[in-house]
C-alpha cells in the first residue's frame, strides 16, 4: 500500500512538472484538431486553427519579431468564434463576464473597507430587510458559479441577494451615514422620517423611503422592476448628491444659515411660532419652486410638457459628469479585469487538474513502466484516462481539490494543491507558453482578452459585439449621464437645491427647512451650543432620537421631521382627467412648546402655483395657512385625495390652536421693525372651508393691511389679533355689498380714502380678467409698500400718509428662452426691446422686498403655458404666445364646491400657469433722494382718462402731485363676440359658448350663472347688467377711427372712406379672440371686420371740443367728429390745429334766432327769414373771444338756407331744413362765428291699401298663402305679415268615403287691420284606413301553415294575400272574419309569406282594406318519420310494425329483396303495420318506412323514414 500511494504521488508530480510547462488552452471545449499525444507522454498545445493560420495576425508577425517585441502578444477574435487566437496561432477560449451593471461594479469598491456599526438599529433593520429580498441580479447560492449568474444576468431572473452583495449594501449605507456625519455642518442631523424602520407597510425600512425618494417603490422592488444595481446606483445617487452638493453649494447652505440667524435676531421674535415664521418667509424669498422638474420627472423627451427653445445646462452639470464619469470608467474597468482574471486563473487551474488527473489515471491503466508497455497498452489506457477525465470533467472544474480529496486521498490532493498554486504563482509571474518561446502571463493575457475579445453584448441581440476596453467607455457614459441626472434632481429635493441654487421641488423646501430650524435650535441639535456648527460638534441621530429600545422617540426632544402625503386624486388638464393620478408631496412636522405641528414651506409659498395652476409662483403671494396646522387638519383639508400620510405624529399633531392664530391669515410675506410683524391680513379660513362648514351664506372675504404687536404668546384669535392700518373691505353696515377704503391716519382714525377707493374698485374688475391676483405688502425702513391694481402704493405708519410710489403702464419682457418653464421666465426691458412681449395697464399679481433691498414686482399677463399649443406635449410651441381672455372668477374644478357655485360650463384651464413679468427694483433708487424727473404722458385707456405726470427716468418713482389729467378722455369698452370652446364636457362633447370680450383692457363677461353661495351671488347682478350691455356693445359693432381723413380748409368738416378698429387691430394674434389663424364663423368676422372701406366717401361735420394756448402764438384747436355712417358703422376722429398767431377764436357767441322764425298756426317752427330785415333778422350778442377776451364790434349777420344740407323726408324718417347765420368782421370780411339751425320736416308714414295674395301652395304638408303689402308712399316698402291659416273640416272622411277641407288665410295689416283672402283652398281628404293586424304569427303543422293575429278596431273581416314559394307571384289566398286562418295549401318545399288586411264593407258591399304589418312567413310540415320501426319473421312474410306519424295519412313500404334493386314494395293507409307476402325467407329482406300526406293538389308529400330494418319470411 506504501508503495502504491508513493508511485501516485510521483504520478501527481510529473504531471503538475508537466503542465506548467504547456500552453494549456483557456476555457476551451474539447475540438476535433487536438493533437494526438507523442509517446514520451507528454501533452501537446493545441495546433493551430486553419483560419488562425490563414489570419492576418498570423501572417504579419514572425517568431523572430515576438522575440524582440517589448509587448506580450497581442490577440483578435475570430468571428463567429467565441475564442481568440493568439499570435503563431495557439487558441485559448474567452471567458464569460458577469456585468451586474455600473453601479454594481462601483458600489463593491465604496463598500470595500468601510467599517460596518453593526450596534446601530438603522443598520439593523437595513441588513434584516435585505435578508429577505429578492431582486435581479441576486446571487445567493449561485455567487461562485460564473456560468450561472451570466445566465441569471442574462435573464433577468430574480434571487435573493448574496452575502457578498447584502454587505455591499450595508457597507455603501454604512459609508452614506459617516458621510452625513462628516459633513453635519451642511447636512445637518438626519430626519427622522428616512430613520424610521418600523414601517410595517414598506417592510423595507429606510431603505423603502430612500426608494421612494427615488422614484421606485418596494412593489417595485418586489415586482422585478428594480434590481441590485439599481439599489446600488440608488445609494450611490445619495453619497454623491451630498458629496458633490456640499463641495459645490456648501457655502451657499452656510451663508443661507447665517442669513436667516441674523433675519431671526433683527425680526425681534419672541416665541419659537414666530422664530419659525422668520424661517418660512425667508425661504420663501429665497427659492423658487421648480414646476418644470415635476412636470418633466420621469418622462421620455417626446412626452415632456416643459420645454424651451435653448435650454442650458445646470451650472456644474458638466462638473457632476466628469466626476461619476471617472468613477465608473474606473471601478467598471477594474470590474472587468477582474473578472476576466479571475476566470482566466480558474481555467488554467481547471485544466491543471484535468491534465494531472488524467496522467494519473494512465499511469494507473498501464501498470507498468511506460517504456514497457505497447503502444496498444498505452493507446488503451489514453483512451481510459481520457475518457474518465471527461466523465468527470464538469466535478473537476466545479471543485478540482474537493473531486481529488473525494476519489484519490488528501495527501495525493495536498501534493496536488501545492503544486496547482505554484501553477498559478508562475502563471502570474512568468506566464504560459503561447507558442514556442513565448510566454504571456495572465495580467497579458487579461489585458490581451480586454482590448481584443468581443465579450460584451452592447445590443442585446444575443451576441457578443464589443471588448471589454471599447465597453468600458460606453458603460460608464451611460452610467455617469443617468446618475448625473440623478444628483441633479437630488439636488431639487434637498437644501443644495433650496439654498444653493435656489430652485427645488417640495422635498427640497423641507429638507432646507429642516436643516434651518435644526441650526436655530442649536441646544438641541449640537453638542456645545457655543462651539459654532462645525461637522465634529453635531450630535448624531443615535444621540436624538432613539429610546432605550432602539424606537424613534416622538417624545425624545428633537424639534423638526418630515411628513409625507401620497395624493391619489382625479385630476384634469386641458379636459382630460387623470382619475389616479398619484404624487408624493412633503412637508415639515416642528415641536413647538412640547407639542407637534405641521408646517409646509412649500405650499406656503406657491400653492397659487400648484394647487390653483392658474398663475405661476408670485413673489410676495403667500398662504400661511400652512403654517402650524394639524394633523386632522391635512386628514380634512385632503380628503379623498390622497391614499396614505405618512407621519410619525398622527397621534400627537393635532392642536388646532395656530390654525386661528395671527399668522395663518397672513396673504403675504411677513415683515417685522422689531416691535410689530406687518402683512396683508385676509380673512379666508382655508381649513375650515374644507372641512365642509361652507355655507350658502358665507361671509365675504375682508383684505387688510395689518400690524401684530410681537410679544410672547401667539394664541390671541386671529381674526382681532391685530392693529388695521389699511381696510380694503370696509362698509358702514353688515349688510352692506358696497365696499370702500379705509386709512388709519396719523391720529390713529381710521378715514375713508377716495383715491384708494376708486383704485381697490378698479383692481376688483381686475380681478374678473386676471386668474389669482392678489393684494401683497412688504416693509423697507418703516415704510410699507403694497400693490392695488397696477399701481405700487406706499404708507407711513407714523404719519398714516398714502401715496403713489409707481405705475405700470406700459410694460415689456422678453422671454428667458433657457429656462423650461416659460410662465417663470419673463423679466422687464426697454419698451422697444426687439422680440418682447408688450402689455398695457396690467394689474400687479403680487410683490415683495428680498434682504438685499429688491422689491420684486409680478405684473400680471394671461399668456399662458397652453397659448399656442394644440396639446401639452406639442413641441412646436414653446406656449405663451398670446393672452387667453373670458376668464371666469366663478369657476372652481373643486367638485365639492361646482354645484354649488352652479352649473359653470366656462373652465379656466387656458389660464393654466399664466405668466408674470417679473420687475426688480431697487429699492435704495426708489425709497432715495435722487431723482431725474422727466413728464410723461400715458394714453387714455378704458376707464382711464388720459394724465401727464412726472417720473424718475431712472427708477419710475412719480413725482407727488404732478399729476394732471384730461378730464373725460377715458376709453369706454368695445366688447366683441367671441365664440369659446371649452375643455369641459356635456356627454363627452366639449361645451362652447359666445361670451363678450373687450380687446383693449381684456375685460370679459360669461353669461353668469345663479350660485347657491350667497357671496357668489353678490356680484350676480352686477355681472348680469354688464352680460347685457356687452351685447348690446358687440352688436354695434367694432369702434372705428378713420384712416383715410381729409379735412377742410376750416376743419368744419372732414371726409374720410377707409376705417380702421385700432383698439382689435393692436391686438391681433395677440388675444386668443382675435387669432388669424381661427376659422370659427364668429371669431374670424372680427378679424375680417377691422378694417372697413366704405362704398362712397362720406363727409361729417366737426366740433370744436377743446382750444388750449393764447391769441398771441397761435390757438391750438382741438376738432372731433363722431357717430355713425349710413351704414351703421361706429366711428371717432380728431384733430389738433394751431391757428395763426394774433387770431382770435369767438366759440361763445350767442345767435339769437327767434325774430326771424316761420311759424305754423299751432306755433310750429317751419323755417328761418334769410332776408335779416330788421325786426325779423337774426342778432348776436357781444362777440368775445372765446381764449383772450377781446371782444368784436364791427361785424354783421346773414343767413342763408343750406340747400346741400337739405335732407327730403320719407315714410319712416324726418326731413331737414337746415339754416346757417354767419357773423362777419365788416373791418376785413372775416368770418367770424358761425351757428346752424335745423328744422325738422315731418316723416311721411307709410301708406298702405289693399294686399295682393299670392296663390296658394303646399309647403312642409301644409297649405299656405302670402299677403304683400305696398306703401303707396314707396315702393321699396313692402311688408308680408304673417298669415293665419284657418281649416274647416266640411266632410269627415271614413273607411268607405274621402273627406273634405276647407283652407281661410286672413293677415293682420301694418296699419292694424284685419284682411281675409277673398280665395279659399278645398282639399279632398283620402279615406281613412282600418289599422294593421297587431301580433300577427306563424305556425307550421303537417301539410298546413296557420296564421294568428289580434283583432282590429271596426273589421269585418281578415283578407289573406301571400307567395306560395319563391317562385310564385304574391296574390289573394283567402279570407276570414275570425283572427285566425289556416292554409291548407302551403307547401313543404320553401317558405310561404302572409300578409293579412282587415276590411270593411260600404253599404254596397264593396271592400275596403286596411293597413298591413309586416309580412310573416312558414313551410308546412312534412310527416315526421317513424319511429320504433320493427320487423318480425312470420309465416309465409315479414311483418312490418311502427308507431304513427301524426298528420300522416297513411305510409309508403320500400325496400331490397334478395337479388333485387331498391324499390316499390306497398303501402297502407289503415294502420302501422304491413306484410310483405313476397319477402324471402333464405336470405335478408331490407325495409324502409315512409308517412305521406296529400296536398291541395292530390300530390303525396312524404316525409323521412328512420334507419332500415331487415328480415325473413319463416
Amino acid at each position: 500500500m506504501k508503495k502504491k500511494k508513493t508511485q501516485l504521488l510521483g504520478i501527481v508530480l510529473s504531471a503538475a512538472m508537466l503542465a506548467t510547462s504547456v500552453p494549456a488552452p483557456v476555457y476551451a471545449e474539447p475540438t476535433d484538431n487536438v493533437a494526438e499525444e507523442e509517446n514520451n507522454g507528454a501533452v501537446v498545445a493545441q495546433e493551430p486553427t486553419e483560419d488562425a493560420e490563414n489570419s492576418d495576425a498570423a501572417d504579419k508577425v514572425t517568431p523572430e519579431d515576438e522575440q524582440t517585441q517589448e509587448e506580450a502578444p497581442t490577440a483578435q477574435v475570430e468571428e463567429g468564434e467565441k475564442n481568440i487566437t493568439v499570435e503563431d496561432g495557439y487558441t485559448v477560449s474567452i471567458p464569460s463576464i458577469n456585468f451586474q451593471g455600473a453601479n454594481a461594479a462601483v458600489a463593491e469598491a465604496i463598500a470595500k473597507d468601510v467599517e460596518i456599526d453593526e450596534k446601530d438599529p438603522v443598520i439593523k433593520s437595513l441588513r434584516g430587510a435585505l435578508e429577505g429580498l429578492e431582486l435581479e441580479g441576486g446571487e445567493a447560492g449561485i455567487e461562485d458559479d460564473i456560468s450561472t449568474i451570466a445566465q441569471y444576468a442574462a435573464e433577468e431572473k430574480k434571487n435573493a441577494l448574496s452575502e457578498d452583495q447584502i454587505n455591499t449594501v450595508v457597507g455603501m449605507y454604512q459609508q452614506y451615514l459617516n458621510q452625513w456625519k462628516d459633513n453635519a455642518e451642511y447636512l445637518g442631523v438626519q430626519n427622522p422620517f428616512f430613520l424610521d424602520f418600523n414601517d410595517e407597510k414598506d417592510g423595507l425600512g429606510i431603505m423603502g423611503e430612500m426608494l421612494a425618494l427615488d422614484g421606485a417603490s418596494v412593489d417595485d422592488v418586489r415586482n422585478g422592476k428594480y434590481s441590485y444595481d439599481d439599489l446600488t446606483g440608488m445609494i450611490m445617487n445619495f453619497m454623491y448628491g451630498d458629496k458633490l452638493g456640499i463641495q459645490y453649494y456648501g457655502k451657499d447652505v452656510t451663508s443661507a444659515r447665517d442669513s436667516v440667524l441674523d433675519a431671526i435676531s433683527k425680526s425681534g421674535a419672541k416665541t419659537t411660532a414666530q422664530k419659525l415664521l422668520v424661517i418660512n418667509d425667508w425661504l420663501a424669498h429665497e427659492n423658487t419652486f421648480d414646476m418644470s422638474y415635476i412636470m418633466n420627472s420621469g418622462k421620455n423627451d417626446e412626452d415632456k410638457p416643459m420645454i424651451a427653445k435653448n435650454p442650458q445646462k445646470q451650472e456644474h452639470e458638466q462638473d457632476v459628469y466628469n466626476v461619476v464619469y471617472s468613477e465608473y470608467e474606473k471601478q467598471i474597468k477594474q470590474n472587468f479585469h477582474d473578472q476576466i482574471f479571475a476566470g482566466i486563473e480558474n481555467n488554467l487551474l481547471q485544466q491543471f487538474y484535468e491534465k494531472a488527473i488524467q496522467n494519473i489515471v494512465y499511469q494507473q491503466a498501464l501498470g507498468k513502466d511506460e517504456s514497457a508497455a505497447t503502444d496498444e497498452e498505452k493507446k488503451a489506457a489514453q483512451e481510459q484516462a481520457e475518457g474518465f477525465v471527461q466523465q468527470n470533467k464538469d466535478a473537476i472544474d466545479a471543485d478540482p481539490d474537493g473531486f481529488v480529496r473525494e476519489k484519490f486521498n488528501a495527501e495525493v490532493a495536498d501534493q496536488l494543491k501545492t503544486q496547482a498554486d505554484a501553477f498559478i504563482k508562475d502563471a502570474e509571474e512568468n506566464g504560459v507558453e503561447v507558442q514556442p518561446g513565448t510566454k504571456m502571463t495572465v495580467e497579458q493575457l487579461t489585458q490581451n482578452s480586454m482590448a481584443n475579445d468581443k465579450i460584451v453584448d452592447l445590443d442585446g441581440d444575443g451576441t457578443n459585439d464589443t471588448t471589454a476596453n471599447d465597453a468600458v467607455p460606453i458603460y460608464a457614459k451611460q452610467a455617469a449621464e443617468g446618475l448625473t441626472t440623478g444628483i441633479l434632481n437630488y439636488w431639487e429635493g434637498t437644501q443644495f437645491g433650496a439654498l444653493g441654487f435656489g430652485t427645488s421641488v417640495c422635498l427640497g423646501y423641507s429638507k432646507a427647512y429642516t436643516y434651518l430650524v435644526q441650526c436655530m435650535d442649536k441646544n438641541i441639535y449640537l453638542k456645545d451650543a457655543n462651539a459654532g456648527y462645525t461637522s465634529s460638534n453635531w450630535k448624531t441621530s443615535k444621540d436624538l432620537y432613539y429610546d432605550a429600545d432602539g424606537k424613534i422617540d416622538t417624545n425624545a426632544g428633537y424639534t423638526v421631521d418630515l411628513v409625507r402625503i401620497s395624493f391619489q386624486s382625479e385630476v384634469t388638464m386641458f379636459g382630460h382627467t387623470e382619475d389616479n393620478f398619484a404624487s408624493d408631496h412633503y412637508w415639515n412636522a416642528v415641536k413647538v412648546d412640547g407639542k407637534w405641528y405641521y408646517v409646509d414651506p412649500c405650499y406656503t409659498d406657491v400653492y397659487t402655483e400648484v394647487m390653483s395652476r392658474d398663475r405661476v409662483e408670485t413673489d410676495g403671494d403667500m398662504s400661511h395657512a400652512f403654517f402650524m396646522f394639524s394633523h386632522s387638519s391635512s386628514e380634512s383639508l385632503y380628503n379623498g385625495n390622497y391614499s396614505e400620510i405618512r407621519s410619525l405624529y398622527k397621534d400627537t399633531a393635532n392642536d388646532q390652536t395656530y390654525e386661528k392664530a395671527w399668522m395663518a391669515r397672513a396673504a403675504s410675506n411677513v415683515y417685522s421693525d422689531g416691535t410689530y410683524m406687518y402683512y396683508l391680513y385676509d380673512s379666508t379660513d382655508l381649513f375650515s372651508r374644507a372641512s365642509g362648514s361652507m355655507s350658502t351664506q358665507q361671509k365675504s372675504a375682508e383684505y387688510k393691511l395689518v400690524r401684530h404687536k410681537i410679544t410672547d404668546s401667539d394664541g390671541g384669535e386671529g381674526d382681532s389679533d391685530y392693529e388695521t392700518l389699511i381696510d380694503f373691505t370696509a362698509k358702514d353696515n353688515e349688510d352692506d355689498t358696497d365696499t370702500y377704503v379705509k386709512v388709519r391716519n396719523k391720529d390713529g382714525e381710521l378715514v375713508k380714502d377716495k383715491a384708494l377707493t376708486k383704485l381697490y374698485a378698479q383692481f376688483k374688475d381686475e380681478q374678473s380678467v386676471y386668474p389669482s391676483i392678489g393684494l401683497t405688502a412688504a416693509l423697507y425702513n418703516g415704510i410699507l409698500y403694497f400693490n392695488v391694481s397696477n399701481d405700487i402704493m406706499s404708507y407711513d405708519p407714523a404719519t398714516g400718509k398714502v401715496a403713489t410710489v409707481k405705475e405700470y403702464n406700459t410694460v415689456s419682457a422678453v422671454r428667458d428662452e433657457t429656462k423650461l418653464f416659460g410662465g417663470m421666465a419673463f423679466s422687464t426691458v426697454a419698451n422697444g426691446t426687439d422680440g418682447a412681449l408688450t402689455v398695457e395697464n396690467h394689474p400687479i399679481a403680487g410683490l415683495t422686498i428680498k434682504s438685499d433691498g429688491t422689491m420684486v414686482v409680478s405684473i400680471a399677463t394671461n399668456f399662458a403655458f397652453i397659448s399656442g399649443k394644440t396639446s401639452m406635449t406639442d413641441h412646436n410651441s414653446y406656449g405663451y404666445e398670446f393672452e387667453e381672455t373670458d376668464y371666469n372668477p366663478n369657476y372652481t374644478n373643486y367638485k365639492k364646491y361646482a354645484s354649488i357655485m352652479g352649473d359653470q360650463k366656462n373652465d379656466n384651464d387656458e389660464f393654466m400657469w399664466s405668466a408674470n413679468f417679473v420687475d426688480k427694483v431697487d429699492m435704495k433708487k426708489l425709497a432715495g433722494s435722487s431723482h431725474d424727473y422727466k413728464e410723461v404722458t400715458v394714453p387714455a385707456f378704458c376707464g382711464r382718462n388720459e394724465f401727464t405726470e412726472e417720473r424718475c427716468s431712472d427708477c419710475g418713482l412719480i413725482k407727488e402731485g404732478t399729476r394732471n389729467e384730461k378730464k373725460d378722455t377715458a376709453h369706454e369698452h368695445h366688447y366683441i363676440k367671441f365664440h369659446e370652446v371649452y375643455y369641459t364636457k356635456s356627454n363627452d362633447t366639449a361645451n362652447e359658448a359666445d361670451n363678450y370680450v373687450c380687446p383693449e383692457c381684456g375685460a370679459c363677461i360669461t353669461e353668469p350663472v345663479k350660485s347657491k353661495f350667497e357671496q357668489a351671488n353678490t356680484t350676480y347682478e352686477k355681472r348680469k347688467a354688464i352680460w347685457d350691455a356687452a351685447q348690446k356693445n358687440a352688436a354695434e359693432g367694432h369702434a372705428y377711427s378713420v384712416e383715410d381723413a381729409e379735412w377742410s380748409e376750416d376743419n368744419a368738416t372732414v371726409t374720410f372712406q377707409t376705417l380702421k378698429c385700432e383698439s382689435c387691430a393692436n391686438k391681433v394674434d395677440k388675444l386668443d379672440c382675435l387669432l388669424s389663424s381661427d376659422t370659427n364663423e364668429t371669431n374670424k368676422a372680427n378679424i375680417d371686420s377691422i378694417q372697413k372701406k366704405l362704398a362712397d366717401k362720406v363727409t361729417v361735420e366737426t366740433k370744436v371740443v377743446e382750444r388750449t394756448g393764447v391769441c398771441t402764438d397761435g390757438i391750438v384747436t382741438l376738432y372731433k367728429a363722431e357717430g355713425k355712417t349710413a351704414d351703421g358703422y361706429k366711428y371717432k376722429i380728431s384733430r389738433s390745429v394751431k391757428g395763426e398767431a394774433g387770431k382770435h377764436a369767438y366759440d361763445d357767441v350767442k345767435f339769437n334766432w327767434d325774430a326771424a322764425a316761420i311759424k305754423d298756426d299751432d306755433g310750429n317752427i317751419t323755417g328761418y327769414k334769410t332776408d335779416q330785415k330788421e325786426g325779423t333778422s337774426v342778432t348776436v350778442d357781444e362777440v368775445k373771444c372765446s381764449v383772450c377776451g377781446e371782444v368784436q364790434k364791427n361785424v354783421s349777420v346773414s343767413v342763408v338756407k343750406d340747400t346741400d344740407a337739405y335732407k327730403a323726408p320719407t315714410c319712416e324718417e324726418a326731413g331737414k331744413d337746415v339754416y346757417v347765420a354767419t357773423v362777419t368782421s365788416t373791418d376785413d370780411n372775416t368770418v367770424l362765428a358761425k351757428e346752424t339751425k335745423e328744422v325738422a320736416i315731418a316723416k311721411l308714414g307709410h301708406k298702405y291699401g289693399d294686399p295682393v295674395w299670392s296663390d296658394w301652395e303646399e309647403k312642409d304638408g301644409k297649405w299656405t298663402t302670402t299677403a304683400t303689402f305696398t306703401c303707396a308712399n314707396d315702393a321699396t316698402h313692402v311688408q308680408t305679415p304673417e298669415v293665419k291659416i284657418d281649416s274647416e273640416t266640411v266632410e269627415k272622411a271614413t273607411y268607405t268615403k274621402e273627406g273634405k277641407v276647407v283652407y281661410t288665410a286672413s293677415v293682420t295689416s301694418p296699419d292694424g287691420k284685419k284682411v281675409v283672402n277673398p280665395t279659399t283652398k278645398e282639399i279632398v281628404v283620402e279615406k281613412e284606413r282600418l289599422a294593421a293586424v297587431e301580433n300577427l304569427k306563424a305556425s307550421s303543422s303537417v301539410g298546413k301553415v296557420k296564421l294568428t293575429w289580434s283583432e282590429v278596431k271596426d273589421a269585418e273581416g281578415y283578407l289573406i294575400y301571400g307567395i306560395r314559394g319563391g317562385g310564385n307571384k304574391y296574390g289573394y289566398i283567402g279570407m276570414t272574419s275570425k283572427t285566425s286562418f289556416v292554409d291548407v295549401k302551403a307547401i313543404t318545399s320553401d317558405y310561404n309569406y302572409y300578409w293579412v288586411f282587415a276590411y270593411c264593407k260600404d253599404e254596397n258591399g264593396k271592400m275596403y282594406p286596411g293597413l298591413t304589418a309586416h309580412y310573416v312567413y312558414g313551410k308546412a310540415q312534412k310527416c315526421a318519420a317513424v319511429t320504433d320501426l320493427k320487423a318480425s319473421s312470420v309465416k309465409g312474410g315479414v311483418k312490418l310494425t311502427w308507431t304513427k306519424s301524426a298528420g300522416a295519412e297513411g305510409y309508403l313500404v320500400y325496400g331490397i329483396h334478395p337479388g333485387e334493386k331498391y324499390g316499390y314494395i306497398g303501402m297502407t293507409t289503415k294502420g302501422t303495420t304491413f306484410t310483405d307476402k313476397k319477402a324471402s325467407s333464405t336470405d335478408w329482406n331490407f325495409y324502409w318506412v315512409f308517412p305521406y300526406h296529400t296536398d291541395s293538389n292530390g300530390n303525396k308529400v312524404v316525409g323521412g323514414t328512420p334507419e332500415y330494418v331487415y328480415g325473413k319470411a319463416k
